[in-house]
């Protein structure tokens, strides 16, 4: 869940952006994927499918129809076995989110299940529109997305033998967390049960805790010293901007350009303070540990600006999703923060143009039903204070026809609590798993709702990690998480808990 991320651009043949982060869109934007060291390669690979859907689940006079891509897997299937269905994000799905490494791969296995994996209208390759103009967006929103896996379960059990009568469970990651847990509230007669892996329930404007949780993190794991290099580098950039001096600023990142614009101010802050969300929201195998250790090296040589700066300039997520910009020859390179180019690239509306690969269907669907804008009015946090809520405002105005006003995005805000129930919705058979350093976690169920809707968070863990097989190197806490997960799943289907 990956959230938003709106744009730091490098190029080296293309760019890369994101509303909430570049390090955003390379990491937290795209397909949870975990490492396999080893598998027993005795399992067949899923194969991808399509599915007719309506454009508009809720109009019946509507006849236009589109297709939507799945993988399925029916090789551990026995006759009545459970569904075990993936939930497709705001991503491209692959095959390999549900072959062995995967929990829902060995949940499947030792259940003889069945395995789905369905991929989110507007996202990856189902497009239901000829394009991603303003006006076709209308037809991406959490209802409609539902409304297809709804459409979809009814469509399994009754053109797949042996599937008539199988119980359905949804597991989710992040945004599709909480459509699994969304779609046991609405769809329970569908649903027998859903994990929930990361899942924000709570939409809100100003989600000022995740940049007070990432400080958190950077603090518990990182130390006082790097926490004091990246505080000191932004109060000391903010001092630079008071002072109309910001050509320190341009020489330590390597800027493309100065800072000309006002709009370029908050663009440039809340760029990089979300490729530090990036680091931390996919924290795993001391990454940040290893992130800080390379800012302490450079303070030896250089200020708390130059030492930051270095670490960002040097995140290998930056060269291998071509954010770097060469200038002259390939030893040259510059980062560009310029907003104006941030939104050339999100109001492309051609499928398969950069912008549009999933930033600009995602953004438009923060602007429509969340927000969950990361800003930076809390004071309990090191990441400046430049980036408020209008920010973010202008942002889905200027990119979406002057759609997005305050009152209507406060509005669409709320609107969707109200439909859902925000922190407390009319649920049950949902387990809802969170990391103690994920920055989403504030908005998801932190506390069990009743007794079959429950609550737990793994220590340490970050942004969905709990997704990947049981291992050898899960900690006790998260090996206890994923066996409480496959023991309400065993609940949920009919079997006697084995606990």
């Amino acid at each position: 869940m990956k959230f938003l991320t709106l744009f730091v651009v490098l190029i080296i043949c293309k760019f890369s952006s994101g509303f909430f982060g570049s390090t955003r869109y390379t990491n937290t934007h795209q397909e949870p994927v975990f490492q396999v060291s080893k598998t027993s390669g005795k399992f067949a690979t899923p194969t991808e499918e399509w599915i007719e859907q309506r454009l508009d689940n809720f109009n019946p006079q509507d006849t236009r129809k589109w297709q939507m891509r799945y993988y399925q897997d029916l090789s551990l299937l026995e006759p009545n076995g459970p569904i075990f269905i993936y939930l497709g994000g705001e991503w491209t799905i692959s095959s390999r989110s549900i072959m062995e490494g995967y929990l829902i791969h060995e949940m499947a296995k030792e259940n003889q299940g069945a395995l789905f994996y369905t991929e989110h209208r507007y996202y990856g390759q189902s497009h239901p529109t000829p394009d991603t103009k303003t006006e076709n967006l209308k037809y991406l929103s959490i209802d409609q997305a539902l409304a297809d896996v709804a459409y979809f379960i009814e469509y399994i059990r009754s053109t797949v033998l042996g599937l008539e009568e199988s119980k359905v469970l949804l597991v989710g990651a992040s945004y599709s967390a909480t459509m699994a847990a969304w779609m046991r509230m609405k769809y329970p007669h569908l649903v027998a049960g859903s994990f929930a892996s990361s899942g924000p329930v709570f939409a809100k404007v100003d989600f000022y805790e995740y940049k007070e949780v990432m400080a958190k993190a950077i603090q518990d794991i990182g130390g006082d010293e790097c926490t004091d290099i990246i505080n000191n580098a932004f109060d000391d950039m903010e001092e630079l901007v008071d002072q109309k001096n910001t050509t320190r600023i341009s020489e330590a990142f390597a800027l493309c350009q100065e800072l000309e614009l006002p709009i370029d101010i908050p663009h440039f802050f809340y760029e990089v303070s979300d490729i530090v969300a990036g680091l931390v929201q996919t924290h795993r195998n001391e990454n940040i540990q290893n992130a800080c250790t390379q800012m302490k090296n450079a303070r030896n040589s250089t200020d708390d600006i130059g030492a930051f700066a270095s670490w960002v300039r040097g995140d290998s997520a930056l060269v291998s999703k071509g954010i770097k910009q060469l200038v002259g020859n390939r030893n040259a390179e510059c980062l560009d923060f310029s907003y104006t180019k941030s939104m050339e690239t999100f109001s492309n509306y051609t499928w398969g143009s950069l912008g549009n690969q999933q930033m600009r269907q995602w953004i438009y669907q923060t602007c429509a039903e969340f927000a969950w804008f990361q800003t930076s009015t809390s004071t309990d946090q090191i990441f400046g204070s430049t980036y408020g809520v209008d920010y973010f405002y202008r942002i889905c105005n200027d990119l979406y026809d002057n759609k997005f006003s305050r009152k209507v995005i406060e509005f669409n805000v709320a609107r969707t609590n109200a439909v859902y129930g925000g922190f407390g919705p009319e649920l049950t058979n949902v387990v809802f798993t969170n990391g103690a350093i994920d920055p989403w976690h504030p908005m998801s169920v932190l506390e069990d709702l009743n007794e079959s809707a429950t609550s737990l968070k793994i220590p340490l863990s970050a942004h969905v990690s709990d997704l990947g097989a049981t291992s050898d190197n899960d900690s006790k806490e998260m090996r206890a998480t994923k066996e409480k997960v496959k023991n309400l799943v065993l609940k949920w289907i009919g079997v006697d808990n084995m606990e």
